[in-house]
């Protein structure tokens, strides 16, 4: 059964064979001509992001759509917050430097399949840890914590305003990022500025502990289909797992004025999961981001992500997350390519002839129930290495079960149960990353780089 993929950007804009320059970004009725891989235009040569000349750093610049397929390297930076009584800046600095270091090995296209598979695209830099404690006591609140009075719970949207805290300073003299007039630029214009892209959040991380950070929370930049930005449109809410009704922390609205994509994310580093838990939170945005974006990038990702069951195999949800709730098991698997629910299920189901994608955060191919991730009884077919490399519906399946790439990752990119972090790292290596072959099954044309469009 075909997947549905539709056109891909490039030849949804140009219904062409072949992308230049930019010539219109911006305009929502105008064309977005998109630099191709093999151009020989000089605006359109490789190139890292932010650029050399520094002119292209700032998340949501319509720079970062029209050069996807030509960035080499992406070195996002990252602001850390520390309200963590008892936990030193030091201290806060090397965690977030190891769970940098587990999303950059996650952007290496097939690492997992060869030794000479591309470098990691990614390149997360954590540029400085600002410490908001107010004393040397574990397990206390620091006083800097913003929450909302009427229900004490935190307030990300306090991080972006000026007004006086407890001891009368203010957030943006915290974060000392100098605004050339003898003031402080608020976090709305540092994001603007393109000097952060990215901001990590320690409150402690023990549920005893209370107010608790988001763990995700994303403001998105909305496209119209052509791939042009809609001028102040922003999905507030992308975060938390696709059709699941998680807790309270799951999805979190971010309304806060900024005029580019802000991103807010949870740093937990004596949790029960640890390093495991903060890379699959990061990952609830690369699931939710989709519905900000041009529909020809969507449909692809939802047949990676395994969120078009309701339309491919007519089943009572797009994904495992909605279908199976908590039920455990849920799933059973009499052969490769043919799933059942299992007694537990809250739906009947039996679907033959299985094509199904790679995955999500809580569900890889051969998953049972949630959380399911060194699973090596079920062994299934999957498009995680092939996906949009041709043959079925556009992909090549092999077998899939938690081998030893996925102990391995889980040694090297240290998790605890439930947030073993090998199946996460396995994950984002296969999604279409730099110098990826796939194409768009409908025209053909070349895959996006999925990475750029994190920061679109």
């Amino acid at each position: 059964m075909s997947r549905g993929r539709q056109l891909g950007l490039c030849a949804a804009a140009l219904l062409s064979s072949s992308c230049t320059r930019v010539f219109d970004a911006v305009t929502p009725g105008g064309p977005v001509m998109i630099c191709a891989q093999q151009s020989t235009d000089p605006d359109c040569q490789p190139t890292p992001w932010p650029t050399l000349d520094s002119m292209h750093k700032a998340n949501s610049d319509p720079w970062l759509v029209t050069h996807n397929q030509v960035i080499t390297s992406m070195s996002p930076s990252v602001l850390v917050l520390n309200f963590d009584n008892g936990q030193a800046s030091g201290d806060a600095m090397n965690y977030a430097k190891s769970v940098a270091d587990a999303l950059n090995a996650g952007s290496a296209y097939h690492a997992y399949q060869s030794s000479t598979a591309p470098a990691p695209f990614l390149n997360y830099t954590i540029t400085k840890v600002v410490q908001l404690t107010d004393s040397t006591t574990p397990g206390t609140v620091s006083a800097y914590t913003p929450v909302v009075p009427s229900t004490v719970k935190f307030d990300p949207t306090a991080l972006f305003n000026d007004a006086p805290l407890f001891d009368g300073t203010t957030f943006p003299q915290h974060y000392g990022y100098d605004d050339g007039n003898g003031g402080f630029l608020s976090l709305c214009q540092v994001f603007e500025a393109g000097k952060v892209n990215e901001v990590w959040i320690e409150d402690g991380g023990d549920d005893s502990k209370t107010p608790r950070a988001p763990l995700y929370a994303e403001r998105k930049q909305q496209y119209y289909d052509n791939g042009a930005k809609m001028p102040g449109g922003f999905e507030q809410t992308i975060g938390g797992f696709i059709g699941a009704t998680g807790g309270t922390d799951a999805v979190s609205t971010l309304n806060v004025p900024c005029k580019v994509t802000v991103r807010l994310a949870h740093l937990d580093p004596s949790g029960s999961g640890g390093k495991g838990c903060d890379v699959m939170v990061r990952g609830w945005g690369i699931e939710g981001m989709w519905t900000a974006l041009p529909t020809a990038l969507a449909a692809d990702a939802y047949a990676f992500l395994n969120h078009n069951f309701n339309t491919a195999f007519g089943l009572p949800g797009a994904g495992w997350p909605e279908i199976c709730g908590p039920a455990s098991p849920c799933l059973t698997y009499p052969g490769p390519d043919h799933v059942v629910s299992a007694a537990a299920a809250p739906f009947t189901f039996d679907v033959p002839n299985f094509r199904q994608g790679c995955g999500n955060v809580l569900f890889p191919p051969n998953a049972s129930q949630y959380y399911d991730f060194d699973n090596t009884t079920n062994t299934v077919d999957s498009s995680c290495a092939g996906f949009g490399l041709g043959g079925s519906n556009g992909d090549q399946y092999e077998p899939y079960t938690a081998d030893q790439t996925i102990t391995s990752y889980d040694s090297m990119y240290t998790g605890t149960s439930p947030c073993n972090a090998g199946w996460q790292i396995y994950w984002r290596q296969s999604m279409p990353g730099y110098q990826n072959q796939a194409k768009i099954t409908a025209d053909g044309s070349p895959m996006p780089n999925w990475w750029p469009i994190l920061f679109y």
